[in-house]
């Protein structure tokens, strides 16, 4: 009964990392949303920085998130669960493949407007 929690317990844990996440970067763009607003009532100049989104650290990180589930789900299910339920341990390593293939592109189209 006990070996049953350790996918349960990967999966939570996921999530919550996932929801802690989007908090934080909820209160980031909250708080410089904020200093936005108190720059122009007081007629400072705002200048935007070009803010590009790199995608390589997130990408990195599902992937790995999602090797390290499968591997440990794979190893530590219990002989009678179902076959395959490790595979569900890919689907975060699908996210951070998407993320990579996406930072990749990016990149060569940033290189070839360079060249035009």
């Amino acid at each position: 009964m006990h070996e049953a929690y350790i996918p349960i317990t990967l999966f939570i844990m996921t999530g919550v990392v996932i929801a802690v996440a989007l908090i934080m970067q909820y209160q980031k763009r909250r708080l410089e949303s904020l200093e936005i607003i108190a720059a122009i009532e007081k007629g400072v100049e705002v200048k935007f920085p070009d803010k590009k989104r790199n995608r390589l650290l997130p990408g990195l990180v599902w992937t790995l998130l999602g090797l390290v589930m499968t591997l440990a789900m794979a190893s530590a299910m219990p002989d009678h669960t179902p076959s395959g339920m490790w595979i569900w341990g890919l689907v975060p390593v699908a996210v951070g493949v998407s993320y990579l293939i996406v930072h990749r592109l990016e990149g060569q189209a940033e290189e070839n407007s360079k060249e035009d």
